[in-house]
């Protein structure tokens, strides 16, 4: 399985939308794809995204003036990586 992404950090927040980038871990030989969820208190989750390429996206469609908890994932052929974990809040 591929190691966690590291350095996961919050590069812009706006009133909907957070925006992240993280370095990849060790992702075991094989290609990896990156599996993003933001869960926040009274507000329904965004859908989950792979990002399939680079490693920063954006996440849209958030509740303004929200602390959500961002968790991102590495997925291979073998499996997902354990969570790297991020706290952010719209504006």
């Amino acid at each position: 399985r591929p190691a966690p992404p590291r350095a996961l950090r919050l590069s812009e927040a706006s009133g909907t939308s957070l925006s992240l980038a993280w370095e990849p871990g060790f992702n075991g030989g094989l290609p990896q794809h990156f599996l993003l969820r933001a869960k926040g208190p009274d507000a329904p989750p965004p859908p989950a995204a792979l990002v399939t390429s680079g490693f920063s996206l954006t996440l849209g469609g958030l509740q303004p003036e929200t602390v959500y908890d961002v968790t991102v994932r590495a997925r291979n052929a073998r499996g997902d990586s354990a969570p790297a974990r991020l706290r952010a809040v719209t504006s």
